[in-house]
């Protein structure tokens, strides 16, 4: 890992969704322990960004460097996917973002849903997922919550 590298980095980067031009060149770097915050109106493409930025959308062009490394991509224009999906995973499980609206899965409870990630991708021990999961709720206030739906929390309680 290159240290003085961005943890994540978007360089001139464009989307479309048919004629409507999302994201026209953006260009963002952040590096570690900085916080960032996308403000813009609603349609200004800021969730479009985010989800750019987690590789759960293609770009048309532009680049998205993790700690330095550049996303391998294949394909051109509409047709751009990653080409290694082991470096999307890769990837995926050294960043997270907080989005406005945090879908939950429904039929989970709090601490079924925080379990579900460590235990599904990162192949760790349920006993050992559990334990994560427990600080973690504790750590941000809501450890009291682990045996209740999403449907009992609140939109910021969602969020944590």
């Amino acid at each position: 890992m290159n240290e003085t590298a961005p943890v994540i980095e978007i360089r001139n980067l464009h989307k479309s969704y048919g004629q409507l031009e999302v994201l026209r060149g953006v260009s963002i770097a952040a590096r570690r322990g900085q916080v960032v915050s996308l403000i813009g109106s609603s349609g200004s493409g800021k969730s479009t960004l985010l989800r750019c930025c987690n590789l759960l959308e293609d770009s048309q062009s532009g680049d998205v460097l993790f700690q330095g490394e550049a996303v391998k991509w294949a394909g051109e224009g509409l047709a751009r996917h990653p080409a290694d999906r082991a470096q999307v995973v890769r990837f995926r499980t050294n960043l997270s973002m907080v989005f406005q609206q945090f879908n939950l899965w429904s039929h989970m409870t709090i601490l079924q849903n925080v379990m579900e990630a460590p235990v599904t991708v990162l192949g760790r021990d349920r006993a050992e997922a559990e334990a994560a999961a427990r600080r973690y709720l504790d750590k941000v206030g809501i450890g009291d919550k682990c045996d209740a739906w999403p449907a009992q929390l609140s939109g910021g309680q969602q969020q944590r």
